[in-house]
């Protein structure tokens, strides 16, 4: 289908230049015009790389493997103590 992603990398700032250069040889192995795109997302999350670190320093973002998990403001205002007995 044309528009389709066909391709995602994931890598370090540094390597960047590598990647991009990996991905525009890889271009020639299929047929028509193909772009390459540099993502603003963190990562393979659906959120951007400024908003994850806002989020992650703030504690709304847990990591989980690859993704990250939303934790929302609900739940109990205090943890109950455990008795000991």
């Amino acid at each position: 289908k044309i528009g389709q992603i066909l391709m995602s990398v994931r890598c370090k700032k540094a390597n960047i230049d590598h990647a991009i250069e990996a991905l525009r040889r890889a271009k020639f192995k299929f047929p028509g015009r193909q772009k390459i795109v540099i993502s603003k997302k963190w990562g393979f999350t659906k959120y951007d790389t400024h908003v994850y670190a806002q989020m992650r320093r703030a504690g709304t973002l847990v990591t989980d493997g690859n993704q990250a998990k939303y934790v929302a403001k609900r739940g109990p205002l205090v943890v109950p103590e455990e008795k000991e007995e």
